[in-house]
């Protein structure tokens, strides 16, 4: 695992540590946000709103964009927040990722936990109706639950997969979801050099050992929480049940589109 410092300075918290595809060191400063609302990213002075509406690729990882700048990789960080109860904070980073890891969001854990940017989580808003996105055998749905809820279903043909089912709401608690790392076959991690350094899935099983045998679900749940982010609140703040079925992060923010045009019909 690589080497996380971080360090809190004039109201910020700094974090350092190994990019993943720069493979540079990335810095991150993190703070409250007195002009605005959400979690605004900042690079080279260009501000990037988490907004669905600024994402411009969701190819292998979600990343925003000015049209000008853009920051990748920011789906583990987004669902961190979400899951601590962090809102209205500016980002900025170095360069155009933040800090990775080890694919999982615990990392961020440990930076926000206990942070004056925490607030307690109340579900504000209601889903009033089904919402479904569907891409070929690809799908995700939306339905009024009491509560926040998540459950994904993955389908993978591979012996150390197959498939497997977990849900999330936050009684379970956010740990199993903030450690559970992101993997990939080994063809696509030896493509980035990242095949030591991330969970790696070979043609026997993992290159490690998971923390548990539904590790590779509750990652995707993770990123549907991250990528949900995206439609302008906190997900946990809505009364809904969140159900994936092979989906991605294609798939993950078509549904936060939906969901903020749900949410906010008209412009403010």
């Amino acid at each position: 695992m690589n080497k996380i410092e971080n360090e809190v300075n004039n109201n910020s918290i700094q974090v350092h540590g190994k990019g993943l595809f720069s493979k540079e060191e990335v810095t991150v400063s993190i703070r409250k946000s007195k002009n605005a609302n959400g979690i605004i990213f900042i690079l080279k002075n260009q501000k990037i709103v988490a907004d669905v509406s600024n994402v411009s690729n969701v190819t292998r990882n979600t990343t925003l964009s000015t049209g000008i700048e853009s920051v990748c990789l920011v789906e583990h960080f987004l669902a961190a927040c979400s899951l601590l109860g962090v809102n209205n904070i500016e980002v900025e980073t170095n360069t155009n990722e933040l800090v990775f890891d080890d694919g999982s969001a615990l990392h961020w854990k440990k930076v926000l936990t206990g942070s004056n940017l925490n607030q307690e989580i109340v579900e504000k808003y209601d889903l009033k109706e089904v919402l479904f996105v569907k891409e070929g055998n690809k799908e995700i749905a939306a339905i009024p639950h009491n509560g926040f809820k998540v459950s994904y279903c993955l389908d993978w043909p591979h012996p150390a997969l197959g498939r497997l089912f977990s849900s999330w709401q936050k009684s379970d608690g956010v740990e199993r979801v903030l450690r559970a790392r992101t993997f990939a076959p080994k063809e696509e991690n030896d493509f980035f050099g990242v095949s030591d350094r991330l969970l790696t899935l070979t043609e026997t099983g993992f290159n490690k050992e998971l923390y548990e045998p539904l590790e590779p679900c509750y990652h995707k749940i993770l990123d549907i929480i991250g990528d949900l982010r995206l439609c302008g609140v906190n997900p946990l703040e809505i009364n809904m049940h969140v159900i994936g079925f092979k989906s991605g992060h294609a798939l993950n923010v078509q549904m936060a589109r939906e969901l903020k045009q749900h949410l906010f019909p008209y412009p403010v």
